[in-house]
Order: C-alpha cells, then structure tokens, then sequence
C-alpha cells in the first residue's frame, strides 16, 4: 500500500507522520539577520520536506528539495541546523504546531522552536538547542 504524503496548512497540528523518523538534513533559509528565518527543509528516511510558517499557520510539504535558485534571496544562504544541533541520525521525537509556535524535537534532546503570529513580519527563531549542552547554537 502506498503511503499518504505529508501536507499541511495548519494553525494546530502534530505531523505525527514524522515521529520516529530519521534526520538526515535540516537545512534553513536564513538573511543576514539571523534571527529570523525562511523556509526550512528536513530530510528524513530518504524524503524531503519544506515548511514554513506564516501569520500563525504552518506550511508543510513533501517531496521539495532545496534549490539555490529557487530558494535564495541576495543575501541569505542555508544554514545546516543538523550539524549544528547534532542530529544526523537522530529520530524525531514530535513535530508540533500551536498558538503560531512549532516545535521541532528530537530522541537526543535538541530541539527547534520558531514562532510567526498573524502580526509577525517574519518567522523569528525562539530556541535553536542541541543535545550537547544547554547554550543556545549559534544561528
């Protein structure tokens, strides 16, 4: 039987699809003021994702891969949260959407946490923690 794509167009979700999947990237599209973001892609079990949030609503969908061309503004590049965070073959513990916060987490402990409302200008980073110590990663 073949296995339903993951979409979303939420303010209150879990993509539960994902729990216990393995990262292999996670990739975010990022300006020169690093803390705000843009869309983000997590590879996980040999399939991409995209998302995004905006005016308190996550955007989910699979099968994008990250392209330069399509994806980058003049002054922004990728930034691999997966080495940063350490989670290179970690299992995704929740992926969880509510009151415009998405929290990204993982069996190791490292976690992602950004938050767009409906009067937010931009997708802004509130926690970007890896398994190794409690300081926040550098973004």
């Amino acid at each position: 039987m073949m296995r339903q794509r993951v979409n979303r167009q939420h303010a209150h979700t879990v993509v539960s699809e994902l729990h216990g999947a393995r990262c292999q990237a996670l990739l975010a599209v990022c300006p020169t003021e690093k803390v705000i973001v843009g869309p983000i892609y997590l590879e996980a079990d040999d399939t991409w994702h995209r998302f995004y949030l905006d005016a308190g609503l996550l955007f989910w969908e699979e099968g994008s891969e990250p392209n330069e061309d399509d994806d980058l503004l003049d002054g922004e590049c990728y930034v691999d949260w997966c080495s940063a965070l350490d989670v290179r073959g970690v299992r995704v513990s929740s992926i969880k959407m509510a009151e415009s916060v998405l929290t990204l987490s993982f069996e190791n402990g490292a976690h992602v946490v950004l938050k767009h409302g409906p009067r937010d200008d931009a997708t802004s980073i509130v926690a970007l923690e890896g398994k190794k110590s409690e300081a926040k990663v550098p973004h």
